[in-house]
């Protein structure tokens, strides 16, 4: 969900050839970006949101990566999500955490160029809106999932990021 110019949708699917991956994005010029890069015989990509592509328990496993904060109707989206997933499917949502410490910033971000390296305080200023707080994950992101069919709901945080869990009963 979310996929941009499908850099990792594309290492997903050139990676485990076995799977059948899908993209979808909002924008129409992500999607363009997204197929100019070559075509995969298991790798196809969508423009439109969870409720307009009107997925019906077709996957196994879906992930949204730093799109969620963007998202205009966060347990509509999901209550659809939950819907496209197969019984036993899941849900991974990355989200960066604007309140993560300058090493964690540093050990998650490789230098550009080799040698070059973003300042933490600019990647933050660069990212503000962007991502939720520990504190906003569990009072704005626990009760939407909380208004969705989904029964679960577990948190990890790694490096700079969390990864919320969700997973179809």
């Amino acid at each position: 969900m979310g996929c941009g110019p499908g850099q990792l949708t594309r290492r997903i699917a050139a990676e485990r050839p076995g799977l059948s991956v899908v993209g979808l994005d909002l924008s129409a010029d992500m999607i363009r970006q997204a197929k100019r890069a070559g075509r995969l015989p298991n790798l196809e990509f969508r423009e439109g949101t969870p409720v307009s592509a009107g997925f019906s328990e077709e996957f196994d496993f879906a992930i949204a990566v730093l799109s969620f904060h963007h998202w205009e109707d966060p347990a509509g989206e999901l209550a659809v999500l939950h819907s496209a997933l197969k019984t036993g499917g899941r849900l991974w949502i990355y989200e960066s955490d604007p309140e993560a410490s300058d090493e964690d910033l540093r050990a998650d971000h490789a230098p550009l160029w080799g040698w070059l390296r973003i300042p933490p305080s600019l990647e933050r200023y660069l990212s503000r809106g962007h991502g939720f707080t520990r504190r906003e994950i569990e009072e704005v992101v626990r009760p939407a999932v909380s208004r969705t069919p989904f029964r679960t709901f577990g948190t990890r945080r790694t490096g700079s990021t969390f990864r919320i869990e969700l997973e179809k009963l």
